[in-house]
């Protein structure tokens, strides 16, 4: 293991402009993605481009925005597709685009006592806004 490398869980406990909110580690997706939702409410900034995404049900044209996030403990900017995420557990997902940037996936990692104002999940999410 590299020693700038920071190990993270299948789940961390990101921050996003000054929100805590739960994030599903997927290191077979592409890129990192969040909530249509929780990029309306955060406000995020401009859409710098739209990109092709292919999963299990089919394709769509998704758009792309910049985000600075951390994630345990580590600063980094990185580019989100926005999806509809409500159907799904988790607001965003963090994909091999954030991955690549010094983390190592340890799947015994287990996140620690959340801090009470975490947004846990997507449902927790839609009843915050």
């Amino acid at each position: 293991m590299k020693e700038d490398s920071t190990v993270v869980g299948f789940y961390e406990d990101i921050l996003i402009q000054g929100k805590l909110i739960r994030a599903k580690i997927d290191t077979g997706a592409s890129t990192s993605s969040i909530s249509a939702v929780l990029a309306n409410s955060l406000e995020t900034g401009p859409v710098v481009k739209r990109t092709k995404v292919v999963n299990s049900h089919g394709s769509a044209v998704r758009p792309v925005i910049k985000l600075d996030v951390e994630i345990a403990g580590k600063k980094i900017t990185s580019s989100f597709n926005i999806a509809i995420r409500q159907h799904l557990r988790y607001p965003i997902l963090i994909g091999k685009n954030i991955l690549r940037k010094g983390f190592i996936v340890d799947p015994k990692k287990r996140l620690k006592k959340s801090k009470e104002n975490t947004i846990k999940n997507t449902k927790e999410l839609n009843n915050s806004i």
